[in-house]
């Protein structure tokens, strides 16, 4: 068959999805239905997907979206029955307690706080907690949204436990410890330029020079703890850890430079602070403990082996062994449920437990977890069918054979695109991580920078994506101004990608970083 009308068929389900979702304005579960649908039929019918290795991508999909959705599900029930015990409420209060400079407030709450809740749950969390806080303490209220859908930006990858790192590892295949130290590049990039984001949303280029004092010994620290969280392995801390110590050092930083006293008087409701932040050092506690537990016992895990197949049109598969491994001790779903277990002992013992509450967070949790699985498992199977059948290969080779050694500067925007498209960092690194990785190895470059680069910047375009733009606006009063709120963050997120693309090339191209060829 023509290769130009293979090339074009093999853009169509992608083409279905940005039409649906910008256009028609369908959700992300009906326009990745419709787009699999699409997908399904061209690899049947035009790329020789064979039924034996339709039921192999399928395979896939349902492995890796019960990876993630087990991290969701607990992640979003953690949070919620948190919140619903007023858990957040006391920590929150007592952030803004401890400061009282309007500027370094807005900083702690939109760039540190959002990143701490979003390395507990995310899934729009962190927006809907953090801009209505804001908009209390008397900040405008276009600006709160803003700030806060940039500022939790940084945190998405390595948010949620780190469900999107774990996303973008099983579909690209490249081990964890190779994309460590490139994600940490990237994501360095990413929270200095969000950082500087936040302070120019504040008061544009006098918020930039206020947060020069603040920010850059802050993100000194911020670098050195996620350096030496990746480097540990402890992948699913890597946002908490980062943001807890940012939060740590930019308050004891702004009481030396103001030479004010610590505060003494903690406000504490039904639950003190002690009690309220007790399951989240449960989760950095496991999650340490488990990186020393017997091998025996790291070991116990479940996980999936998919025979090799092959196309019609000769596209060949390889076979999978340990694929989506679920380890008992040390899948972050785990250390989730046993913080939450010690967050019902808590509320019990503090006597605040009312079953009603309980039974609030568990449908709560039903209502977001539902259409999160929908959407990654329209996404997954979407994206498995494309790499299975051939399609993603023969769009990646004819995209980098028309780029060729400048691919690397737009790597990033493609990041972008999916979080703006699906509104999730988690479905843009199925919708298009194993592009970039076959763009890389057709380039002969590092295939872990390049997956570093998609998963960072979909993270980066998470704070654009319509529907959460929709939900802060939401909670923060201002339905019908998601576009003055979009107005304000889409040049800023450009920018950011740009110079993710400029280290991505300067990785690749120039230090030749992780060469492959």
């Amino acid at each position: 068959m023509n290769p130009i009308l293979m090339t074009i068929l093999s853009m169509l389900p992608i083409a279905c999805l940005l039409v649906c979702l910008l256009f028609i304005r369908l959700s992300v579960v009906k326009s990745g239905a419709i787009s699999l649908s699409i997908a399904l039929a061209l690899a049947l019918f035009f790329f020789g997907l064979t039924a034996s290795g339709l039921s192999i991508a399928v395979g896939k999909a349902l492995a890796l979206a019960l990876f993630v959705s087990l991290i969701v599900w607990c992640a979003l029930f953690l949070y919620h029955l948190a919140d619903d015990f007023k858990a957040i409420d006391v920590i929150s209060k007592n952030i803004v307690i401890f400061v009282e400079d309007k500027f370094v407030q807005f900083m702690l709450l939109a760039l540190l706080f959002t990143g701490l809740l979003q390395g507990m749950a995310g899934f729009g969390v962190p927006v809907v907690i953090v801009a209505p806080i804001l908009i209390a303490l008397g900040f405008d209220k276009i600006k709160s949204l803003a700030a806060a859908l940039l500022g939790h930006s940084w945190a998405v990858t390595f948010g949620s436990m780190g469900a999107a790192f774990f996303i973008i590892q099983m579909i690209t295949g490249v081990p964890p410890e190779d994309l460590a130290i490139p994600m940490w590049i990237f994501n360095m990039v990413a929270l200095f330029f969000t950082g500087l984001g936040v302070a120019w949303l504040y008061d544009g280029f006098k918020g930039i020079k206020l947060a020069i004092p603040y920010f850059l010994p802050v993100f000194a620290v911020m670098a050195t703890v996620q350096f030496f969280t990746l480097t540990l392995g402890l992948y699913s801390l890597a946002t908490l850890n980062t943001a807890l110590a940012g939060l740590i050092s930019l308050f004891a930083l702004y009481k030396l430079r103001t030479k004010s006293k610590v505060t003494t008087g903690l406000y504490s409701g039904e639950l003190n602070l002690l009690q309220a932040i007790l399951p989240y050092a449960v989760i950095l506690g496991l999650s340490i403990l488990f990186q020393f537990f017997p091998s025996a016992l790291r070991d116990i895990s479940l996980s999936f082996r998919f025979p090799g197949s092959e196309t019609a049109l000769g596209h060949v598969v390889a076979a999978e062994t340990g694929y989506a491994r679920i380890r008992l001790f040390g899948h972050p779903a785990f250390i989730l449920l046993c913080a939450s277990v010690v967050a019902i002992i808590i509320y019990k013992m503090a006597g605040i437990w009312k079953p009603e509450v309980f039974r609030g967070a568990v449908q709560k949790t039903v209502k977001k977890g539902i259409p999160a699985t929908l959407a990654l498992l329209c996404l997954g199977n979407m994206s498995l069918i494309m790499m299975d059948s051939g399609m993603m290969h023969l769009l990646a080779n004819n995209v980098a054979d028309l780029t060729g050694r400048m691919y690397p500067l737009l790597s990033p925007f493609f990041g972008v695109l999916g979080s703006f498209l699906t509104g999730n960092n988690t479905n843009s690194n199925v919708l298009f991580g194993a592009f970039q990785y076959t763009i890389a190895d057709r380039l002969g470059v590092s295939t872990a920078v390049m997956a570093a680069s998609q998963s960072i910047s979909g993270g980066t375009g998470v704070a654009i994506g319509p529907t959460l733009v929709l939900m802060g606006a939401l909670a923060a009063g201002i339905k019908g101004q998601e576009s003055v709120v979009l107005r304000k963050l889409i040049v800023i997120v450009l920018l950011i990608a740009l110079a993710m693309g400029i280290t991505n090339f300067i990785l690749l191209e120039v230090l030749r970083f992780g060469a492959i060829g």
